[in-house]
């Protein structure tokens, strides 16, 4: 795959052990292997493998009765089982959500090759994210934007829980990823982590105060000026609803003087969220 994308243990794992390997990995593996087979369509062989994912999440989260003993274990997923996804809601019903967004500096400058290395990696960490936090593929939906992704996860899993995976995983993994890469491929993403009720409609649109906001708060320039400034490879800003909710009690792994209050304004008016940065060690 190449050095610095993912590593061969990954790729061991994702085929040895008793679990359904990340989306983002499949991926990468069927864009690689597309690309290298001779009369192959590397886009059409991710689209079926897409399908054939989706089908294998959904089995993951209601396995079916076997005689065979120890089958249903032997799929389970090797994630804590935080999440219970209980009821599917009808086509256009709110539902309360966290919201993790990333947008990738400077996507625009770099070439095809070097924003597709990019959008892997970027897309690699955020599954990283979601397995450190626990969250189930079930309770997970993820939109391409190109340059970057939104995420919708299941608010059933602790906010907490989310956000400690964040700081634990992101800092660390950026440093192994551009220590391997070459200077026009640095990721230094924007995130913003937000909560609230979202729609998704029969055509798998998404509409929501909370999305605007979240959306808002990713491209506001306070949130760019801290990239720009700061010591760290990325900039994480968190909605104040997530402040609220989750920052403000100092909770293990979460430091709440590490994260300061800024005013986004917007043609709504302004839009109160908190910046986090890191203590010096």
């Amino acid at each position: 795959m190449g050095t610095g994308v993912v590593s061969s243990s990954r790729i061991h794992d994702a085929f040895t052990k008793p679990r359904l390997p990340t989306w983002g990995l499949v991926e990468m593996l069927v864009t690689e292997l597309g690309g290298r087979t001779p009369g192959a369509d590397a886009a059409v062989e991710v689209k079926r493998f897409h399908a054939l994912w989706d089908a294998a999440a959904e089995a993951v989260s209601f396995p079916q009765s076997t005689d065979e003993p120890g089958l249903a274990h032997e799929v389970a997923p090797a994630v804590p089982q935080t999440v219970t996804v209980t009821h599917v809601p009808a086509a256009g019903s709110p539902v309360l959500q966290s919201l993790l967004l990333a947008d990738i500096e400077r996507f625009s400058r770099r070439d095809d090759v070097e924003q597709a290395y990019m959008r892997r990696m970027l897309f690699g960490l955020l599954d990283r994210v979601a397995e450190v936090a626990g969250v189930h593929p079930a309770a997970r939906r993820q939109a391409d934007r190109g340059d970057g992704a939104i995420e919708l996860i299941d608010a059933t899993l602790p906010m907490a829980n989310l956000l400690r995976a964040v700081l634990a995983v992101v800092s660390a993994e950026l440093r192994t990823l551009n220590r391997l890469a070459s200077d026009s491929v640095q990721l230094r993403p924007r995130l913003v982590l937000a909560t609230g009720n979202v729609s998704v409609d029969e055509h798998d649109g998404w509409t929501g105060v909370a999305l605007n906001d979240a959306c808002r708060l990713l491209d506001a320039e306070a949130v760019r000026a801290a990239l720009r400034g700061g010591t760290d490879t990325y900039a994480l800003c968190v909605s104040d609803a997530v402040y609220q909710t989750t920052v403000r009690h100092d909770h293990p792994g979460i430091s709440v003087a590490e994260f300061h209050e800024i005013a986004v304004p917007t043609k709504n008016g302004m839009l109160r969220a908190w910046l986090y940065q890191p203590l010096p060690a």
